[in-house]
């Protein structure tokens, strides 16, 4: 590195709360959540259910966020009958993030505070020496707010500028509690650690960069630049310069910047969901298909776009030998209604599916969107005055929609026991919304 180039020498803390979906469980309960066994789970009825999130305590015993249900059922029964199991309650714990982001105001300004996560944020507390002492001091003063204010345990990483704030904390911190690393310490406190374990590398990468030689951050940040641009393209810089601790992105960000409509309309708006059984019936399926192709619609319609080309994916249970298909299609004209997008839908579906194969994951999307002029293509085939008349209608079900709550009018099949609208309305983020105020068990 060029040691004439000026980096960013911000103060820059991510605040990490430990296990936050099991410390909320926790607090809910007067449970002491870094002793507390206790697992989140997305479904207690289904063994094969993933782990959202486990205590410290439980993750000692080897059951780590994404494990699986019955892996906690294979546990000694004497291990078993010490953990807490429960389903998520997603707008309980929103309201607890906001909760926690409401002690770091007392800290910063709310322009200062850029929210990474439900459970992490970064805060830019250049300048505020005088008001809150040393890094380590201010630190202890946030742990100590948040833990007496919300219940919640939280650890921090602190840089100069956002990725070696997070490396800290993630490679560190999440150990120690509080971690500090400067540019003049990225080599010594975080280049030994395995490449899996750097913030932005996911699976595919790591196989990647294992096939070229490289098993550690240091490996990384010794390798030339212009070889992993040439490999990786712009990632591949990145992740070069993220070795290295060089990052420039803003902490603070104008928060009208988030609202403003920009030239890059997207591409493709899709909508896929793995079904919980097996579905082998043609109807069953039908009405799955429906349902994405409604939230398709509504969302290119929202985006006041039109789209030309259907895609559709189809994958089977693991227990057959076929793994599925993906299939697309042009349309003869732009369109956003679901009727005539589920009509192509099954054009592709239909012939390439086989009686009775086990589907278990559906997608529909709708690409090459282009915006909506408000005209209508007129058919020689159709009633232009009933088209003209759905697209009107349309219009006035999203406004409904979008005032009073998706799902607000919807088709009455989604009352169907097969249907999957009905239950993604009760949820939030995927899984169940529950409340503050459910029952506990």
């Amino acid at each position: 590195m060029n040691p004439t180039i000026s980096f960013p020498d911000r103060r820059i803390f991510c605040v990490d709360s430990v296990s936050f979906y099991a410390s909320c469980e926790c607090r809910y309960r007067n449970l002491p959540p870094l002793t507390t066994k206790l697992a989140v789970v997305s479904d207690l009825h289904r063994s094969g259910s993933v782990i959202l999130a486990a205590s410290p305590a439980l993750k000692q015993l080897g059951i780590k966020t994404a494990s699986r249900l019955y892996q906690i059922e294979q546990l000694p029964s004497r291990e078993r009958k010490q953990i807490v199991l429960v389903e998520p309650r997603m707008l309980a714990y929103m309201k607890t993030s906001i909760e926690v982001l409401d002690v770091l105001h007392q800290f910063a300004p709310p322009d200062a505070i850029r929210i990474y996560s439900i459970d992490e944020n970064f805060i830019d507390m250049s300048g505020t020496e005088r008001l809150f002492g040393s890094d380590v001091e201010t630190a202890q003063k946030i742990q100590t707010a948040i833990w007496q204010q919300t219940g919640i345990p939280v650890r921090i990483g602190i840089g100069p500028n956002n990725v070696i704030a997070k490396l800290v904390l993630d490679l560190r911190g999440k150990r120690e509690g509080i971690a500090r690393c400067g540019y003049a310490d990225v080599s010594r406190l975080l280049h030994d650690f395995p490449i899996r374990k750097m913030w932005g590398i996911g699976r595919m990468m790591e196989q990647h960069l294992l096939a070229l030689g490289i098993e550690t951050i240091g490996d990384l940040a010794a390798a030339r630049v212009e070889d992993l641009h040439e490999r990786f393209g712009v990632i591949g810089a990145e992740l070069w310069h993220h070795a290295w601790g060089i990052d420039s992105s803003p902490t603070i960000i104008n928060p009208l910047t988030l609202f403003q409509t920009t030239s890059d309309a997207k591409r493709t708006i899709g909508h896929g969901v793995t079904l919980m059984r097996d579905y082998y019936q043609y109807e069953q399926i039908r009405l799955v298909l429906s349902e994405l192709a409604g939230d398709v619609a509504a969302r290119v319609r929202f985006s006041n776009q039109v789209g030309w080309t259907v895609h559709l994916g189809v994958r089977y249970s693991r227990h057959v030998t076929r793994d599925g298909f993906s299939k697309q299609l042009r349309l003869p004209y732009p369109t956003a209604d679901e009727r005539l997008l589920l009509r192509y839908v099954l054009q592709l579906f239909e012939p390439n599916w086989l009686d009775g194969e086990p589907v278990r994951f559906l997608s529909v999307a709708l690409g090459q969107l282009t915006p909506d002029q408000g005209t209508l293509q007129l058919s020689l085939f159709e009633d232009n005055t009933k088209v003209w008349r759905r697209k009107r209608l349309l219009k006035a079900i999203d406004h409904v929609n979008l005032r009073y709550g998706k799902g607000t009018i919807r088709l009455a099949v989604s009352f169907l026991d097969t249907s999957v609208a009905k239950r993604r309305l009760r949820f939030v983020g995927g899984h169940p919304g529950g409340d503050l105020h459910d029952t506990l068990p």
